[in-house]
């Protein structure tokens, strides 16, 4: 059997990096430039994730990576079943240890 997700792990996102997210879609929405937006954060104190300032690649790759990544969250499950063996080994005799009286 193969099974393919493309969500098995995939590290949550912050409550802060979900607001940055937020808050720079809604500027974007509002026709606002990347610079314009990483100025923005700037004036209005917040960091990036790391504490440094913004520039307007950092924006851009917020808004980049969070679109790839719902892209890949969304995708379907591709499962394929073909003739396969399962084999189980009770070793519960081997390893346990033995009592003598």
């Amino acid at each position: 059997m193969n099974l393919r997700s493309p969500n098995l792990w995939i590290p949550p996102y912050s409550k802060y990096q979900t607001e940055l997210h937020h808050t720079i879609h809604q500027l974007r929405n509002k026709g606002r430039t990347f610079d314009q937006i990483a100025g923005w954060l700037n004036e209005n104190d917040y960091p990036t994730v790391r504490g440094k300032t913004f520039r307007s690649p950092h924006v851009h790759s917020i808004v980049k990576k969070k679109r790839i990544r719902d892209e890949r969250l969304s995708k379907e499950c591709e499962m394929t079943i073909s003739n396969f063996d399962l084999r189980f080994v009770d070793k519960t005799l081997i390893n346990s240890e033995v009592v003598y009286e």
